[in-house]
């Protein structure tokens, strides 16, 4: 496994480009959260920030991983709440196919009518749980990528969305500080699931009303089929990780 530092100027740039269709976005969010408290994260800056940019951590190595293959991506954001990093993926890269799966039904609407209000042609949204959709055919195996931003714990994270992902795709994971301690703990369970630690690359958020967010992009890459019997079903997952 490599480490290293994640610059987010590319990523920065890219916002700037699409914001006027971000802005809009982060007006819906706003209005909405305070009807359905959609997310603790408010205020403008913090959701351009802490949000926008934050889904942008990892295009750098999506954009890698395109042009290796030579085609459009696949992309499928798990426990994707408000659309976090999913949608704000599609606004930049509308030539990619994000699939969004969220659990909490009043958060697949939100994200659905804030594809239809900015007009999003390249997304479709899922309300269901992951450990359940890993198991039907139209979904195993499927992807080029799976993302996961703050989920759950990396031996429950792996065993939740390596199933989705393609020989030869990624596991892609927004996790914070202390992602050293889990993934000295989830090395067995990403193998066990068909995966390898390829990169864990760190980085920081800094907004001027909220103190620096220390955080890393954990990067796995699949080598082979993962198990039929998993996932198995949320509660023996968590009460049971794998080790």
């Amino acid at each position: 496994m490599n480490n290293g530092k994640l610059n987010l100027d590319s990523a920065q740039a890219v916002l700037d480009e699409h914001r006027e269709t971000l802005d809009r976005f982060s007006e819906l969010l706003i209005a909405e959260n305070q009807k359905y408290n959609l997310t603790r994260i408010d205020s403008p800056e913090q959701v351009w920030v802490r949000h926008f940019l934050d889904s942008l951590a990892g295009l750098s190595v999506l954009d890698e991983l395109s042009k290796k293959t030579g085609k459009p991506l696949k992309i499928l954001d798990i426990g994707s709440g408000a659309g976090f990093p999913g949608l704000v993926l599609a606004i930049v890269r509308p030539v990619w196919q994000v699939t969004s799966l969220e659990a909490t039904e009043k958060k697949v609407k939100f994200q659905k009518m804030v594809c239809d209000t900015l007009g999003l042609k390249n997304t479709t949204t899922l309300n269901g749980r992951a450990e359940a959709v890993a198991h039907h055919a139209a979904y195993r195996q499927r992807f080029d990528v799976v993302t996961a931003r703050a989920l759950a714990p990396m031996p429950v994270l792996a065993e939740l969305s390596l199933g989705f992902v393609k020989i030869g795709g990624l596991g892609l994971y927004w996790k914070g500080p202390s992602v050293k301690e889990e993934l000295q703990t989830a090395q067995a369970a990403i193998k066990q699931m068909g995966a390898k630690i390829e990169n864990s690359l760190s980085y920081t958020l800094q907004t001027e009303d909220a103190k620096p967010a220390k955080l890393s992009l954990v990067i796995c890459k699949k080598v082979n089929a993962m198990p039929k019997q998993y996932p198995r079903v949320y509660g023996i997952i968590k009460k049971k990780p794998l080790a």
